[in-house]
């Protein structure tokens, strides 16, 4: 083949280029997160060579110059790097580094969609301070000057890095500050949690910010944590799965993907693995659950896009979809179990409140409905009647249930014991002082009925039965009944009172409650009568309901 002519990329107009690619950041506070990676990485490549210090970042605004600086202390550029900034651009020092976010040298460039200049003051050990000024407008043909300072910038080897001349739209004084901390404690949560960096902001007030990461380690829940090896071809890495479920709900804290602790994505939010998933089935929605919290570490497997809120398309990203998926499941299961203990426990706290409500109504009546009283066991109310100083809960004596004498008076356990030493056992039988006296041998609390002026209740699933299941001293809602089904506007699988339910319920118990009061008094009511009376009581039933419970907030979806 003859050659004709040759020729060679060239890029013309390249600031505007650059100016083009910023624009790829949705907004400043997603930008300036570049300016504090770079502070981490040249921390953590501090570290790995053994330099031992404490990195810190110190970020102040200035509200009344419209400007904000990243000052670190992370070993700093020489003059010759800081030239290199400007004309280096896809040459970053990083590339030998691979799990440095910054590998193609741009991230100092992303002011550019969002302000005008960005000045560069670094001092690196046996080197002199300089400075260098980008700014959006230069072209290729524009030299820039590396500049030496003063050399009283910087107190220690690091970088400073200045953005200023912000377009007007960008810089509100109102909200600058708060949006920039929320978007470094979301974006560097795991880094902090970690401890790789300290972070500080000021704005000109007395007091510094330290900004802080989300402690789900502290709080109750039910956690998934594990180490999982991922092969790909001869390639070999792990995946570091730290999940919980917590016992309540927590707003704008879903699990999110990282590499090296810092974050790509919220998992739910990846649209690669939406993707991946849906082409086998399946949906991604348990990432969104407001309970679950956490992340997975995928420990540099695969690479983020230019973007870093994706990962490139990769044999690597294929295989970690596939453990993610496996994760996925297993974290299904957990939840779904959690939620339905949750779901349980608020049905009976709703019965509890409705059972009250009728209870009030019908105390005229003078019904008669049998109730489990309170057991002779320890419980909350029990324990605060009696808790003493020494933090120990009194309970026994004479009868079933527990006794003994000493200064361990928790006794209980149904062993003969000495005196004085009665101790704790291991369920609620009884104990006492001395061998086979009153109390020592073994005791049992058991339940005892009551009566009550109105039936209990209960909400349960019954597919197939009734609106509402009479069991005399208790009324079970069929929340499965199709008439309740249709009254209930959640579509979750949960309950969402509101009247429009409320009228059901009242109605449904309403006749029951009517049929036991004409039964009491020996008398067959006419039709007119039952209805009249259905009527009445459902009526009186909802308004009690309306005010009480949804009242007292209990109409939160359970």
């Amino acid at each position: 083949m003859t050659v004709v002519a040759k020729t060679r990329l060239t890029i013309r107009d390249q600031n505007e280029l650059l100016n083009q690619i910023a624009g790829t950041y949705k907004d400043f506070y997603r930008a300036a997160m570049e300016y504090i990676d770079n502070a981490i990485d040249a921390a953590s490549i501090l570290q790995q060579a053994g330099v031992h210090f404490e990195p810190t970042l110190k970020i102040h605004i200035d509200v009344v110059k419209k400007s904000i600086s990243f000052t670190d202390n992370c070993g700093g550029m020489s003059p010759q790097d800081l030239c290199e900034l400007l004309s280096e651009v896809g040459r970053s020092k990083k590339k030998a580094v691979p799990w440095a976010n910054g590998q193609f040298g741009f991230g100092v460039h992303a002011f550019r969609a969002f302000a005008k200049e960005a000045t560069f003051i670094s001092r690196k050990k046996g080197c002199p301070e300089a400075r260098i000024k980008i700014d959006r407008g230069f072209d290729e043909n524009k030299e820039v000057p590396c500049e030496k300072t003063d050399g009283k910038q910087l107190n220690q080897p690091g970088t400073r890095v200045t953005i200023a001349r912000f377009d007007p739209q960008v810089f509100k004084k109102g909200v600058f500050v708060k949006l920039l901390v929320s978007e470094i404690e979301h974006h560097f949560d795991d880094v902090l949690r970690a401890g790789l960096i300290k972070i500080v902001t000021t704005d000109g007030g007395p007091k510094a910010y330290q900004c802080q990461p989300f402690n789900f380690e502290t709080l109750p829940g039910t956690p998934l944590k594990r180490e999982i090896p991922v092969h790909v071809g001869a390639q070999e890495g792990r995946i570091s799965v730290d999940l919980k479920i917590l016992d309540r709900s927590q707003d704008n804290r879903l699990p999110v993907l990282t590499n090296k602790r810092r974050r790509i994505q919220a998992i739910s939010d990846l649209k690669s693995y939406k993707n991946f998933v849906r082409d086998r089935g399946e949906t991604i929605y348990v990432w969104s659950h407001p309970f679950v919290v956490g992340y997975i570490e995928i420990n540099d497997l695969c690479s983020p896009n230019l973007t870093r809120d994706d990962l490139r398309d990769s044999p690597a990203r294929d295989a970690l979809y596939e453990h993610l998926l496996t994760v996925q499941r297993e974290l299904q299961s957990l939840v779904d179990e959690s939620m339905n203990k949750k779901t349980q426990d608020s049905l009976k706290k709703l019965g509890n409140a409705m059972s009250d409500c009728l209870s009030r109504i019908l105390k005229g009546f003078k019904l008669q409905f049998e109730q489990i009283a309170p057991s002779g066991k320890p419980g909350e109310l029990e324990g605060r009647l009696t808790e003493e100083e020494d933090g120990q809960f009194a309970f026994g004596g004479d009868e079933g249930g527990g006794g003994g004498s000493g200064p361990d008076r928790r006794g209980s356990g149904g062993k003969a014991s000495t005196d004085g030493s009665s101790g704790p056992g291991e369920d609620d039988a009884g104990g006492g002082k001395g061998p086979e006296v009153l109390g020592s041998t073994t005791g049992k609390s058991e339940g005892q009925n009551t009566t009550s002026t109105g039936p209990r209740i209960e909400f349960q699933n019954h597919a197939g039965e009734d609106r509402v299941i009479d069991l005399g001293n208790s009324l079970i809602i069929n929340i499965q009944h199709p008439d309740f089904i249709q009254r209930n506007t959640s579509r979750a699988g949960k309950i969402k009172l509101d009247v429009r339910l409320l009228n059901y319920v009242s109605l449904v118990i309403a006749p029951p409650c009517v049929h036991r009061l004409f039964e009491k008094r020996g008398k067959v009511p006419t039709a007119l009568e039952a209805a009249r009376n259905v009527v009445e009581l459902s009526v009186k039933l909802e308004r009690e309901l309306v005010t009480t419970v949804l009242g007292e907030e209990i109409e939160k979806t359970l």
